[in-house]
């Protein structure tokens, strides 16, 4: 007798329940199949569930995993950078006119370095999640 997520695996089709990115207003949405049903929401700062998603592959599930380690970390170091310097910057508009320190421009491009860097990585990792889900659909 086949198990559930043999069944479950058996029975889905690629051109049911493919994946695919959609850039929206809110973030990036991953549609399923021809239907277009939107499955899951990638925003900012809401908790990302891509590997229940793409549960039934292995390899896909690896992936996923890269990205939710990367995607909220890369956002929050990113912007902690943009805060970090528009702060600085906002407090010596207020007094003296005097330019903002060197090493607190620096600390501010490094952090919104790292975070872009963290963001590629969860973004490359997403699109191989995708791709690897798709694979090991039935044609």
């Amino acid at each position: 007798m086949a198990s559930a997520v043999e069944i479950d695996a058996q029975e889905r089709t690629y051109d049911a329940d493919a994946l695919r990115l959609e850039a929206g207003f809110s973030g990036l949405r991953i549609v399923r199949g021809a239907a277009d049903s939107v499955v899951l929401t990638v925003g900012l700062v809401r908790r990302v569930d891509l590997e229940r998603l793409v549960s039934t592959s292995p390899s896909a599930v690896a992936e996923a995993k890269v990205f939710e380690s990367n995607y909220r970390q890369g956002i929050w170091t990113a912007v902690a950078g943009v805060a970090t310097w528009m702060a600085v910057f906002g407090i010596n508009r207020i007094g003296p006119n005097q330019p903002v320190p060197i090493g607190v421009t620096v600390t501010a491009l490094v952090l919104v370095t790292y975070g872009a860097m963290r963001l590629d990585t969860a973004k490359r990792a997403l699109s191989k999640a995708i791709w690897w889900y798709n694979r090991d659909l039935k044609r």
